[in-house]
């Protein structure tokens, strides 16, 4: 995110009426498809609920716009009530278009037939009730056509109060209601008076889109849109489906439902200056609360070239009044009102904004006052309430926790004095990284004193009973703060970088570990490349350990040194000897470890070792995840380790893998293979635990951005190998004992069986010494080795993840 000029932004979620706090944030269940009944046009003109009602006196004066020349009217809609009488019928019509319903007098044999929900289309003269009537006007019937019949004793909606979540199981029936049809209503006036508004304040309207690729708000709960499953993807039709894998992605990579339109709009405000949208918003939040919807409508502005943030309040404030003005002199408002005054006894018990309530709170919309307070203000507001005992909170107001729904109801009925208040200059902790930061710092109200904290230049407005209306902030334009804020709020490890990085390398994977979508064959593809390249470089120096940590070699096979072991072998045995036992090696060193990167990688993330920023350290999930890796892959490693090393020994009369493989089986059995598997995990898993730890340490020391450098990870294998090796050694010698017992000449050492009798035998014919013979090849060995293997295993990664990037 890069913004040329400082950015200002507003977010009005609900409407200003506080009489429908979800009038801007519809439900999620939204509409099934409506089947209508069939409609007639009759060719005298027809009108409304709305318009008969609203005319209602100027046609009992004889002025009929709405009529025919013969004095008729026609009106459609919808029977609500009927009242059948011996001699007259009275029937409710209602067709959406007022809250209160026509009367209809009709004679017995008019009303056959009529019931609630009937479709009609009545025809007949517009006079005026008689005195002491609720209406003042009515529709005397000369002609009534069913257009739709409707079975009363099935239908759901009866003359009676319907809980919401009744109506939720109707959604084809419900918008019949008249409160349901006066908030459709009440939704469209709204709707066209910002747009008015909008346009004479010169913003323009704009439509984002709503499939997007990303996760404005960031907090990960987000729909993804993804192919419904067919038979022609080879699945059945009612049986549920696997994951689909990136190739099977619609748009070849995840895509989401916006959560908000903010990202667009910052840069088309770079193009328009200003510009607003009303926009389906969509939220994975699994919370069945009326403040959590799945989807609803949201109001979003930006604009461009704004330093002080009063301008975006002045702008917020001027929409709210305009609104409710419009309200106050609107059919709809006045409805509204009318609803609120009738509203039936369980209704009322479930709601505090009576008629008197509304009415207030619209005109404290219009006449403000519109207080403005910093956030340090409000909590030393609440602070002094609760210990002045007006009033107890659940939650203790605190400048770590920021405003709870109970403080800023407070607030709004107290500062506000029960109409809107801002609050401003939110501790810079408690808001998004994009929000910049306040350029004067605010002043504490009682000592006078500047808050040395540092606060956002944001602000919340807060309303009676609905807490939070709207919102918005000062962005974050420049470059280097805004790096520096992701990295304050630990977004920045998604990055791979650090404050002092550029981004233009564009990797938005974070390098340390492989992509989380990526399959386990792909690590495992990593693994086996890194441990060929680690044995079959190094080899010849691994065979010369072998031979020097052997017990009681032959006197030829006695060296003095690491050199003088390479001039004696070269001469005597050839220098294809060195490479004796290597096929050992690359048929076991490629699956082993693949097994052991894979469960490196898997046991890491499962412990956290993947969390945080790039300058976190995590030595336990390191150490524990190495652990496991070895334990895997020794078990299938172990019997390529013993052919290996029979085949390294002086006058090894082996010439292949397979023919020592068989020799082994046939004399010893099976259970040679594994003799020293309990040895090879005692040496093996502190091995691995330290390398790994070590590792882990050295590279996020020496490369804190964790992009990819084979020098930092060359440097931290090979250092992190040698210290590990170097520990270890007494192990690996016990080990190479067992694996060469076949070998051995002796009956003591044919014989060894375990770990603890081996370890007594070589600290009896040599002490302790002889514990780290072949110390000097098995760290010069492993440090290169080492160093080799994560060199080739992180090029691995970087190539798939690489790879990944070019192929989205």
């Amino acid at each position: 995110m890069r913004l040329l000029h400082p950015e200002s932004d507003w977010t009005a979620v609900p409407m200003a009426a506080a009489e429908m706090p979800r009038v801007m944030k519809l439900a999620c269940r939204t509409l099934a498809e409506v089947r209508c009944f069939p409609v007639v046009f009759a060719a005298q003109p027809t009108a409304s609920c709305c318009q008969l009602l609203v005319a209602a006196p100027s046609l009992s004066a004889g002025a009929e716009p709405l009529a025919r020349s013969d004095g008729t009217i026609t009106v459609n809609g919808f029977i609500r009530t009927v009242r059948k009488q011996k001699r007259v019928a009275f029937a409710a019509i209602g067709d959406g278009s007022s809250l209160q319903p026509l009367q209809a007098v009709l004679s017995p044999e008019q009303a056959e037939g009529l019931s609630t929900g009937t479709a009609v289309s009545i025809t007949g003269v517009w006079k005026e009730s008689p005195s002491g009537k609720e209406q003042s006007h009515e529709i005397h019937a000369e002609n009534v056509r069913i257009l739709g019949d409707n079975d009363a004793t099935t239908y759901p909606l009866q003359k009676k109060y319907h809980s919401t979540e009744f109506l939720r199981t109707l959604p084809h029936l419900r918008p019949r209601l008249p409160v349901n049809s006066l908030l459709l209503r009440l939704r469209s006036h709204v709707i066209a008076r910002l747009t008015h508004f909008f346009s004479e304040q010169d913003f323009v309207q704009t439509h984002p889109p709503i499939i997007t690729s990303s996760d404005c708000e960031g907090a990960g709960e987000v729909f993804t849109v993804s192919l419904e499953p067919t038979a022609s993807n080879g699945h059945k039709k009612d049986a549920p489906s696997p994951p689909s894998p990136r190739d099977d992605l619609f748009f070849h990579s995840p895509k989401y439902l916006t959560v908000s339109s903010q990202l667009h709009l910052e840069a088309l405000a770079q193009s328009a200056g200003k510009v607003w949208t009303l926009s389906p918003t969509f939220r994975a939040e699994k919370s069945d609360t009326p403040r959590h919807l799945s989807e609803f409508y949201m109001l979003e502005a930006e604009v461009a070239f704004v330093e002080d943030l009063a301008q975006v309040m002045d702008l917020v404030e001027g929409m709210l009044r305009d609104v409710a003005r419009g309200l106050q002199t609107s059919r709809v408002g006045d409805e509204l009102l009318q609803a609120r005054k009738s509203y039936s006894n369980e209704e009322a018990e479930n709601s505090e904004v009576t008629h008197d309530v509304l009415a207030r709170r619209w005109q404290s919309l219009v006449d403000g006052p519109w207080p403005r307070i910093t956030f340090a203000d409000a909590i030393q507001t609440l602070q002094r309430a609760v210990g002045e005992g007006k009033t107890q909170f659940e939650f203790e107001p605190s400048h770590k926790s920021g405003l709870q729904a109970e403080h800023e109801k407070f607030l709004a009925e107290t500062v506000g004095q029960g109409g809107p208040v801002f609050v401003t200059d939110y501790p810079r902790d408690l808001k998004p990284f994009y929000m910049a930061q306040s350029t004067n710092s605010p002043k504490d109200s009682t000592t006078g004193t500047i808050d040395a904290r540092p606060t956002a230049a944001c602000f919340d407005l807060l309303v009676p009973e609905l807490c939070e209306l709207a919102g918005g902030s000062m962005r974050e334009h420049r470059l280097p703060q805004l790096l520096e804020n992701m990295d304050a709020h630990g977004l920045r490890k998604a990055l791979g970088s650090s404050s002092e990085d550029s981004t233009s390398e564009g990797s938005l994977q974070c390098y340390e570990s492989l992509p989380p979508n990526f399959s386990l064959s792909a690590n495992m593809v990593a693994g086996a490349f890194a441990g060929i390249a680690e044995h079959s470089v190094m080899y010849p120096i691994d065979l010369l350990k072998t031979r020097m940590q052997v017990v009681n070699p032959s006197p030829t096979a006695v060296y003095t040194g690491i050199s003088n072991a390479v001039v004696t072998i070269s001469r005597v045995e050839g220098f294809r000897t060195l490479w004796k036992g290597l096929s050992s090696v690359v048929l076991g060193a490629g699956p082993a470890h693949a097994v052991y990167f894979a469960s490196y990688e898997a046991v890491k993330h499962a412990m956290g070792g993947n969390e945080g920023g790039h300058e976190e350290h995590h030595p336990l999930a390191a150490a524990v995840s190495g652990a496991a890796a070895t334990i895997a892959s020794d078990a299938l490693m172990n019997p390529f380790d013993v052919i290996k090393q029979r085949m390294q020994l002086h006058g090894s009369v082996y010439r292949s893998f397979g023919q020592c493989a068989k020799s082994v089986f046939r004399k010893e059995g099976f259970t040679a293979f594994y003799v020293s598997y309990p040895t090879t995990l005692c040496m093996t898993v502190p091995f691995t635990a330290l390398q790994f730890t070590a590792y882990e340490s050295i590279s996020k020391s020496i490369n804190p951005t964790g992009r990819y450098d084979p020098y930092t990870h060359c440097t931290a294998g090979g250092l992190a190998g040698g210290l590990a090796a170097g520990l270890t050694t007494p192990l690996d010698v016990i080990k190479t004992l067992l694996q060469t017992r076949g070998n051995a000449t002796e009956p003591e050492l044919r014989n060894v069986s375990g770990l603890w009798q081996a370890a007594a035998i070589i600290k009896r014919r040599e002490g302790y010494r002889g514990f780290f013979r072949g110390l000097k090849p098995r760290i010069i060995t492993t440090m290169p080795s080492t160093a080799i293997c994560w060199s080739a295993y992180e090029m691995a990664k970087a190539f798939f993840i690489a790879r990944n990037e070019v192929q989205r």
